[in-house]
C-alpha cells in the first residue's frame, strides 16, 4: 500500500482510494497532500489559483462527512486502517460495510441504516428461480 499514490485529479472515491485517503487523513486535515514516494522529480506541479491547502482540506472534509454518516462502523473503519490494516479482506465485517457505503463517486442518498437493511434484504432470496434441466 505504501507504493500507491494518487493525485487529487485521480481520486474517484473507489474502495482502494478511500483506504488510502483514510490512511493519510490526518495529513490531509493539516492541508497537505501526501508526498509521492515513487516520483523522483522535484517539480512542484502546475500553477493554480487555489491555495495549496484547499485540495487536501476539501478531500479531508469529504471523507469525514462520508464517515460521519456511518457512526460506530465508520469509527471502526478508521481505527482499523490507521492501525495498519490496509487490505479490504483484513477488515472486520462492520468496517467493510462502512467502506462499501462511503465508497463511490457520489455520496449515497439513502441513510446508512436504510442502505444496510436493504442490502441485507437483497441477500435473502425469497423466490429462488428453478434450475433449467
Amino acid at each position: 500500500m505504501t507504493d500507491i499514490w494518487w493525485s487529487p485529479g485521480e481520486i474517484r472515491f473507489a474502495r482502494e482510494e478511500m483506504i488510502w485517503l483514510i490512511t493519510w487523513l490526518s495529513f490531509l486535515e493539516d492541508g497537505k497532500w501526501p508526498p509521492d514516494h515513487n516520483s523522483s522529480s522535484s517539480t512542484r506541479g502546475r500553477r493554480s489559483h487555489k491555495a495549496p491547502f484547499e485540495n487536501p482540506s476539501g478531500f479531508a472534509g469529504e471523507v469525514n462527512s462520508r464517515l460521519k454518516t456511518t457512526g460506530e462502523a465508520g469509527e471502526a473503519l478508521v481505527d482499523e486502517i490507521q492501525s495498519g490494516i490496509v487490505d479490504y479482506e483484513g477488515l472486520s465485517r462492520p468496517a467493510k460495510r462502512a467502506l462499501n457505503y462511503v465508497s463511490g463517486w457520489r455520496r449515497r442518498r439513502k441513510t446508512y441504516a436504510l442502505w444496510k437493511a436493504q442490502k441485507k434484504y437483497k441477500d435473502i432470496n425469497l423466490y429462488p428461480r428453478k434450475q433449467k434441466a
